[in-house]
């Protein structure tokens, strides 16, 4: 991730004895991690904007028209880098939605994206998925950089893109889905009286430099309300045929070379070769779809007709279904779009392996006759816990952020490991717990939503 950065460093807005050590310091190791420094002057394209592509850091609190917001030739391809000489605007002690408030309100105020306070010798980073990383020694940095910052500047938060989505307003009937209408309305109470799930911020209630700032920061939102972080989710049943073994299949399909293309179409078949457990399988990849609160909606206290949306991913097509009386301009798919329909089609390509074993395994059967749960929150399950039948995975991957491929990569291959630990262990598997370092956790599985957020809630899970 380091080798693949481009950074420049903007000609300082404040100067601090501590200020600038760290700016060298940070520059230093960027470098010696492979990343390429630009000299500030060399970063510009032709039309006079930063190139896309470039992570720029700034150091201070400039004027409004000096900021590096003004200048980047992209709000989404130039990740934005503030340095404050202060202690961070949230106190160690302060609760989820404290923090949350915290950070987004430093976002909007600065137009950054990863503002990292220096103080008292340390420095901490906040990133927008809420984050806040309180990172050691400041004279001794190598390995903060590498497994604090890095992935937050490899891997940035952004809104799913629009083009890669295709919106189809009013075609959700509920109708058909009462019982998992229910399991939400019954969710999101439990998920209220856990105190897990954070509320909704929103964009009117922050304070703007001025109305340019402010459209900037709606633009870069993609129009959202505002910014409300975790989800919940329903995975509606799929029926899955059973995998097959690549060493058992025809001679054509074993003569493919399915490492380096693990998904095509066979037969007019969308078809995966998975590995689980050392094993290669032939999977036929189902379309799967997810009922899942909207973006920005407030998920303990959540309205079915306005609130409820369907993502589904049909050959490798995502689409965005809306019920008829929801406000089409203020419905937008969640920014753990990728990650959510990663867990579906992990989920369906788990059923169809463990299918392969036991024909009515439980697993498939509950995918094909009640769907499965989904939930994601803003803490970690205690000590490494994880619901009988489930497997717990992610803790050591990169802390990349929310809404990218990266996410929902881990997502996928985590969840395939883990299907692979249980099949070693001869356990009964109904699912899976997803920890995203410096995010929060995915539950995943056999059970309500409602029973998520009480298990959720005697864990005692800690904020992320």
């Amino acid at each position: 991730m380091a080798a693949e950065l481009s950074v420049t460093f903007a000609p300082p807005h404040e100067t601090s004895p501590a200020l600038d050590a760290f700016a060298h310091r940070l520059r230093q190791r960027l470098a010696a991690l492979g990343a390429e420094v630009i000299p500030y002057a060399e970063a510009f394209n032709d039309a006079g904007k930063i190139r896309e592509g470039i992570v720029v850091v700034e150091q201070g609190e400039g004027p409004d028209d000096d900021l590096a917001i003004r200048r980047v030739s992209s709000l989404y391809r130039n990740p934005l880098v503030a340095l404050y000489d202060r202690e961070p605007p949230i106190a160690p002690d302060a609760g989820l939605q404290e923090t949350l408030d915290g950070i987004v309100g430093v976002l909007a105020w600065n137009l950054t994206h990863v503002p990292i306070f220096v103080h008292g010798g340390r420095w901490t980073v906040c990133t927008m998925n809420g984050a806040v990383i309180r990172c050691g020694d400041a004279d001794d940095m190598d390995d903060d950089v590498l497994h604090a910052l890095v992935p937050k500047l490899a891997a940035q938060v952004k809104p799913p893109d629009p083009a890669t989505i295709c919106v189809r307003p009013g075609t959700l009937d509920l109708a058909p889905l009462g019982r998992e209408v229910d399991d939400f309305v019954e969710g999101a109470r439990a998920w209220d009286a856990s105190g897990l799930m954070l509320a909704h911020t929103s964009l009117d209630a922050l304070q703007y430099r001025n109305r340019l700032f402010r459209r900037i920061v709606a633009a870069y939102l993609d129009h959202r309300t505002g910014m409300s972080y975790g989800f919940l989710a329903r995975q509606l049943p799929v029926d899955v045929a059973p995998a097959r073994a690549l060493a058992d299949a025809p001679a054509d399909l074993r003569a493919l070379d399915w490492r380096r293309q693990p998904l095509r179409e066979v037969e007019g078949v969308w078809t995966a070769c998975a590995t689980v457990g050392g094993t290669e399988w032939l999977v036929d990849v189902p379309d799967v779809s997810v009922l899942c609160t909207r973006s920005g909606c407030e998920k303990t206290r959540i309205v079915p007709e306005q609130d409820l949306v369907r993502l589904t991913l049909s050959r490798g097509r995502i689409l965005f279904d809306t019920p008829p009386a929801a406000d089409t301009a203020h419905s937008r798919p969640s920014y753990d779009t990728l990650a959510i329909l990663a867990h579906a089609a992990g989920n369906a390509l788990a059923a169809s392996v463990l299918r392969a074993g036991v024909a009515d395994h439980p697993f498939a059967h509950t995918l094909a006759t009640e769907g499965l749960a989904l939930a994601h929150w803003h803490g970690y399950p205690a000590d490494g816990a994880a619901p009988e039948g489930f497997v717990i995975h992610g803790d050591a991957n990169p802390p990349v952020s929310c809404s990218t491929p990266q996410s929902a990569a881990f997502a996928l291959v985590g969840k395939l490991a883990a299907l692979a630990g249980a099949l070693g262990g001869r356990q009964t598997y109904r699912g899976d717990v997803h920890v995203e370092p410096h995010h929060g956790t995915n539950l995943s599985g056999a059970m309500s939503l409602a029973e998520a957020a009480r298990w959720a809630e005697a864990q005692q899970a800690v904020p992320a």
